[in-house]
């Protein structure tokens, strides 16, 4: 998996510029820096003056530009329902018999075809799906929200009683998406209001991912790696921290991965490629994988993580934020996606 192929396959589907090697594991080549703190956003400051706006305004535009990447605190969600999010994504993998879970499996296509959503069993270390993680994805429409089919909704679970469970972290992640953005929009001096129509309400996607546990040393490609090094499609996602190490961030202007930690109760925001191409690359997308911890204590326990991804609607056409001459042209979400799902095609040739 040389960088030299993995650049080859981005620039053939010229989505977004990236100068990476899509790795699962770790390497002896990999230089770390876990001195590197993303950094931390208050997000009371949005609700303070104007000081204390710009603040946070300078502070979130600023991590997005460096690795796309920063912490929120004080952003309304409670850690007591962060930890119930967490417990019921768990008891979703681990209670649901493997056969029940199969009737769910990722057979619904969307954007054309390129993506499917669903159940997804755990993929072990291959060298054409390297991942070891177990996953469930979740549409706006799987849950009893204004403007959805309740009855379809429930339609997507094994039992009602996970989307009772789910709804509330999925709302709250819709609260945060428009303010998080007008913010970005700010930062680079555009119209904060130019999104509120596409993002009234989001194209959420919630992903939740198991990490079952690991046995063995830590040691290995099928011992270090659990997902793959990835960006998100979309324009920004939230991630509840975990007291259990996986995450890694990559620094492109230092060339090192860092681990990342994170305040309990706190949220992790990364970017996306949607936002690296609007910002007309000002920002750039995250990129990322997740490892095995290195404790023991942590190897021998399941892992849970429910990133919230905002994605564009099917219809919507993306073109580049005004203000500046584009690098990209403007191109139809079902066309971008398709192209972004192809770049990592080639990665293991």
């Amino acid at each position: 998996m040389g960088t030299s192929n993995s650049n080859k396959a981005l620039g053939k589907f010229g989505v977004v510029d990236k100068d990476l090697d899509y790795s699962l594991e770790e390497t002896p080549d990999d230089v770390f820096d876990d001195s590197f703190a993303p950094p931390v956003c208050d997000m009371s400051d949005l609700k303070g003056d104007s000081a204390a706006q710009e603040r946070f305004v300078d502070m979130l535009g600023r991590a997005m530009e460096d690795t796309g990447l920063a912490i929120l605190i004080n952003h309304g969600i409670d850690v007591d329902l962060l930890q119930a999010t967490d417990s019921s994504a768990l008891e979703l993998f681990t209670s649901v018999p493997e056969e029940q879970k199969l009737k769910f499996a990722a057979t619904d296509y969307v954007y054309g075809g390129a993506f499917r959503r669903g159940y997804f069993a755990v993929q072990q270390w291959t060298p054409t799906r390297p991942n070891s993680v177990e996953a469930w994805e979740f549409f706006r429409d799987s849950f009893r929200l204004p403007g959805e089919d309740y009855d379809k909704a429930l339609t997507f679970w094994p039992e009602e009683k996970f989307e009772t469970a789910l709804r509330p972290y999925w709302q709250a992640c819709e609260d945060l998406t428009l303010p998080l953005v007008r913010a970005l929009l700010r930062y680079l001096d555009i119209d904060p209001s130019l999104y509120d129509g596409e993002l009234s309400p989001p194209n959420g996607v919630l992903r939740i991912n198991h990490y079952p546990a690991l046995e063995g040393p830590a040691s290995g490609p099928a011992n270090t790696g659990r997902f793959m090094t990835h960006e998100d499609y979309g324009l920004i996602t939230l991630l509840p921290a975990n007291p259990i190490e996986g995450l890694q961030v990559f620094h492109p202007g230092r060339k090192t991965w860092s681990r990342v930690t994170a305040p309990r109760g706190s949220m992790i925001l990364n970017s996306g490629d949607w936002l690296q191409m609007v910002s007309n690359d000002r920002f750039r997308s995250c990129s990322h994988r997740v490892c095995a911890p290195r404790e023991p204590g942590h190897r021998a326990v399941s892992r849970i993580s429910a990133p919230y991804l905002v994605l564009p609607r099917e219809t919507s056409v993306l073109e580049v934020w005004p203000g500046r001459t584009p690098k990209y042209s403007p191109i139809g979400a079902k066309d971008f996606m398709a192209k972004l799902a192809g770049k990592y095609v080639d990665y293991d040739h």
